[in-house]
């Protein structure tokens, strides 16, 4: 009865943390879209070059202690108002670090505009950091339907003001105050709908204890993020902020799906490994399901949006957009990988390992950066496709201590989505020559062809996952009608 209410928890869990994400970040890319059109990619590209420092701050401010707390199994108040006080300390030191640097960042970037820009959208950076525990406690409920309705709120009054300010001639400002605005309607929102609030008390000691697994998911999110994001970095630093626009406009799409998907799974899996790190036959269980089900759902989606991704930019973007469709082909096939490696990650955070973890982003990231220098004095579009090179080697290397700690390897993984990979490719083969009018027809005649192609191959192959997913929602009508008819 217990295992039936954690599963029916997770599903629900996944569910509602999919409509968030998707609702949340589908949104923002929908008002980024409306905003794009109004202003240049040079402009974009300003926001592009000072996004990795707001990522950085998300990281050191959102990853270690908040994860600890997750992690923990005898948490108590006097744990969460400890994580509350250093996040909001972290915040503040890291607001006044960017304030000061402004100048020297803008210097590195070669461009002045910069400056004004980093000092107003670190604000953001102080506000998220007083609603970060509330965040972690409804993911430790599992209690994602109120992350929804908040995230949903605040990306629907932040866009609609952001689009406004864009529509006045804001230009790159339209994007900083969409931030601003967005952290503080979700924090009050926080403090509104969360019954916990912070206690005036504080403890060393638990500050200790929770780093010393929360400091190696830390620095193993710092890790990873300045390997994901060295590319941007280089990117401001060798090429103009138009160019720079184009490759953060590219990175929008795949992001959407792909780091989306990688939220909502660890959002919802890493706390339901973590409950289940004492039964190994069970997590391994979950851990095998999970990976199935990801690779169902990442791979035809990101292969389809290879398909897509140039009537859509012409669509919705404009013409002026399209140096970005190579981006965003190159970038969705190499993000097919981030949430199969977001599932072996999860594991080893979830069995308290954290250590390995971090050995995994560390020995990650001379791989990225060698591949950065190798390929940046051909141009932007060499640079791109190494990305991809590179993030097969991350398959790997994300697999290797699941395969020695559990016996289920990246050959052993492969192995059993080897038929998802050929429904994938097969779907790709229907559908990349196929052309209509270049514009929403085709997408819309490429999404339908797409879909009905690849479950059909995935029936004929019986692909596990699809009957997963058939019986659920079988389950679901049946349930429903049980409930009607009473």
């Amino acid at each position: 009865m217990i295992t039936k209410s954690i599963k029916e928890r997770t599903i629900s869990g996944l569910i509602w943390n999919a409509i968030e994400r998707f609702m949340v970040q589908g949104g923002q890319f929908v008002i980024r879209i409306m905003i794009a059109r109004m202003i240049t990619p040079a402009e974009y590209g300003l926001v592009g070059m000072v996004a990795v420092f707001l990522v950085l701050s998300d990281v050191i401010i959102n990853g270690g202690f908040s994860q600890a707390l997750i992690q923990k199994k005898d948490r108590t108040d006097l744990d969460y108002s400890t994580v509350f006080y250093i996040n909001f300390v972290l915040g503040l030191m890291i607001y006044v670090v960017l304030y000061f640097l402004a100048p020297q960042i803008s210097e590195f970037y070669n461009d002045n505009r910069l400056i004004e820009v980093i000092r107003l959208i670190s604000i953001s950076i102080v506000i998220k950091s007083l609603s970060v525990v509330q965040i972690a406690k409804l993911s430790i409920e599992l209690n994602f339907k109120l992350k929804t309705l908040v995230n949903f709120w605040a990306v629907l009054i932040s866009g609609i003001f952001a689009i406004y300010l864009a529509y006045m001639k804001y230009g790159v400002f339209a994007l900083v105050y969409q931030a601003i605005s967005y952290s503080a309607i979700v924090t009050v929102l926080m403090f509104i709908v969360s019954k916990w609030r912070p206690k005036l008390e504080f403890s060393l000691a638990r500050t200790k204890e929770l780093f010393n697994f929360g400091s190696k998911v830390f620095l193993a999110g710092l890790t990873g993020v300045l390997s994901d994001n060295s590319y941007s970095i280089l990117i401001g630093r060798l090429f103009t902020s138009m160019e720079v626009g184009y490759y953060s406009q590219g990175r929008n799409l795949p992001d959407l799906l792909s780091v989306n998907l990688f939220n909502i799974l660890q959002g919802v899996l890493f706390p339901v490994m973590a409950a289940a790190q004492d039964d190994r036959e069970r997590l391994l269980k979950i851990y095998k399901k999970s990976l199935d089900m990801t690779a169902f759902i990442v791979l035809p989606c990101m292969v389809g949006l290879v398909v897509i991704a140039e009537p859509f930019v012409r669509l919705f973007l404009t013409d002026k957009w399209l140096p970005s469709v190579f981006i965003i082909q190159w970038l969705a096939l190499s993000r097919m990988i981030i949430p199969l490696g977001a599932i072996n990650a999860n594991l080893l955070n979830a069995v308290g390992r954290s250590d390995l973890y971090l050995k995994i982003d560390l020995i990650k990231l001379p791989l990225t950066i060698i591949g950065l220098f190798m390929s940046a004095p051909f141009g932007l579009k060499y640079m791109v496709i190494s990305n991809f090179v590179i993030s097969i080697f991350y398959f790997f290397i994300n697999a290797y201590y699941p395969g020695k700690l559990f016996g289920y390897g990246a050959i052993k993984q492969l192995k059993d989505m080897s038929l998802i990979f050929i429904a994938t490719l097969l779907m790709f083969l229907s559908t990349y020559f196929f052309s209509v009018d270049g514009g929403f027809i085709d997408i819309i005649l490429k999404v339908i062809l797409g879909v009905i192609v690849y479950m059909l191959c995935c029936a004929m192959l019986k692909v596990n996952a699809l009957w997963e997913v058939l019986n659920y929602a079988k389950g679901k009508m049946n349930k429903n009608r049980q409930i009607g008819g009473a």
